[in-house]
């Protein structure tokens, strides 16, 4: 009845069927992993969220291991600035807010220890701008940004690991001077700080003043003046992953039973032929 099936056109065919079931059932394994790694990603950053903030001195010693680092992502932490490096600023282009395309706004700062006896040098992104703020950062106009950066003399920040590229993405060139960078690379811009950056950057949350009173942005626009605006803390959704499991599981289920049918229509219809001829 089946005879048919031993044939090398539909030895192909179960080759191609079979291939595609693999494909299918890896697929939805794969986006399995990834909603279980959203999940975990999530709670961790809701419970370090709770957490107490850490001060300059625990940062410090935490960000030495790259392993602290990991464990130690979107922690939040208060620290001292006794400087920035201006001159240092880097914009990470390509980053929008609520659909407006802008760029992040990134400055080594020089940060003291708790008795002040020795300072580090820390990244600090203070915050989005708009995209024609961003141009006019590059080509240095006269533009005054309406930060509280300048006037701060404290941060408290989320802590972030340093970005590394992928498989795909844009690259950055390894030499010379970057006004640019496609994303938050701090190794890389170390090369070109005056500070010896540690190996993490601190996501402003918001800017304090010396009694740790949070300053607030004047938010007057009338003359056209861009105002940095703080970056939003990680949305917590599950993300697509889960429907994307379903979906390829289900792809597999079709195959499956679809190709069964294909089998047994064409035994059947084999089965009849052969009737008729008899």
């Amino acid at each position: 009845m089946y005879s048919f099936a031993r044939r090398p056109i539909w030895l192909a065919g179960h080759a191609l069927a079979g291939g595609l079931l693999v494909i299918f059932v890896i697929a939805g394994f794969w986006q399995l992993s990834r909603h279980n790694e959203v999940s975990d990603r999530n709670a961790a950053i809701t419970e370090r969220q709770d957490m107490q903030p850490l001060d300059a001195d625990r940062f410090f010693e935490a960000v030495a291991d790259p392993a602290g680092i990991d464990q130690l992502e979107y922690r939040t932490v208060t620290l001292p600035i006794r400087r920035l490096d201006m001159d240092g600023t880097v914009l990470i282009r390509n980053r929008s807010l609520d659909g407006v395309a802008g760029c992040h706004f990134a400055v080594p700062a020089e940060v003291p220890s708790d008795d002040s006896t020795e300072s580090r040098g820390v990244l600090v992104v203070a915050g989005w701008l708009p995209l024609q703020a961003c141009e006019a950062v590059l080509v240095r106009e006269p533009m005054v940004i309406r930060t509280p950066l300048v006037a701060a003399t404290q941060v408290e920040g989320r802590i972030r690991r340093s970005q590394e590229r992928g498989w795909l993405g844009p690259a950055d060139p390894a030499q010379g001077r970057l006004e640019t960078l496609a994303r938050v690379d701090v190794e890389r811009i170390n090369r070109q700080s005056n500070l010896d950056l540690v190996p993490a950057y601190v996501e402003v949350i918001s800017f304090r003043n010396p009694d740790g009173s949070v300053i607030e942005p004047r938010r007057d626009q009338s003359d056209g003046t861009p105002v940095l605006e703080l970056i939003p803390p990680p949305e917590l959704n599950a993300g697509p992953h889960l429907g994307y499991t379903v979906q390829w599981f289900s792809f597999a289920a079709v195959a499956i039973v679809g190709y069964t049918l294909v089998l047994r229509h064409q035994a059947r219809k084999g089965e009849s032929e052969q009737i008729a001829d008899d």
